[in-house]
């Protein structure tokens, strides 16, 4: 196997979801799903991307983004803020275009991660792995089952080194993973 680049790197990961998705994929064909999806990743992908963040990967009905380098919580969280003020939107243009509400929520954690070329000599491609890859996943599902269109950890909140550029937000109930307890924010788009 050859030689992968990865290394640790302080990033902030951003993760939108759609949510109930599994009903809706079972009751529409896959052209209608394929195109419904194709919008959604890019609008959220344009977000990502137009805030200095990277497009890790589509996950079926998921968009994984990176926010590494210089002050990545504040352009994580301005993208966020794009994200939640433009959802409405996205959701009646969707309507207009006769397509699939695709309603979405979204969460948002920061740490070390390590990012990289992951696979195999037949197969690479860019990744992140760690902690808070999986705390964005929780904040997500979290945001949707509180009914929230989004949810920060404390980590990407209060760590932005420009605060007087930070989004407007408010710190929310806190929740347990584990054994940690989780300071938590929502911005308010």
């Amino acid at each position: 196997m050859g030689t992968l680049f990865l290394q640790e790197v302080d990033a902030t990961i951003v993760l939108a979801d759609v949510r109930d998705f599994s009903p809706l994929a079972q009751q529409l064909g896959p052209v209608e799903l394929g195109l419904a999806l194709g919008r959604f990743y890019e609008h959220l992908g344009g977000i990502i991307e137009g805030h200095h963040g990277r497009i890790v990967k589509f996950i079926g009905d998921g968009v994984l983004g990176a926010f590494i380098g210089g002050d990545h919580r504040l352009h994580a969280l301005e993208a966020l803020n794009e994200a939640v003020s433009t959802r409405q939107k996205f959701l009646d243009e969707n309507v207009t275009r006769k397509l699939p509400v695709l309603d979405y929520a979204v969460g948002a954690a920061s740490g070390t991660v390590l990012a990289g070329e992951l696979g195999t000599d037949k197969l690479r491609f860019y990744d992140v792995l760690g902690q808070p890859v999986n705390q964005a996943f929780r904040m997500c599902a979290l945001a949707t089952r509180r009914g929230v269109s989004n949810l920060v950890d404390a980590a990407t909140w209060e760590g932005v080194k420009t605060q007087g550029r930070r989004p407007e937000g408010i710190e929310t109930d806190a929740v347990e993973f584990g054994a940690d307890k989780v300071r938590l924010f929502k911005l308010e788009g």
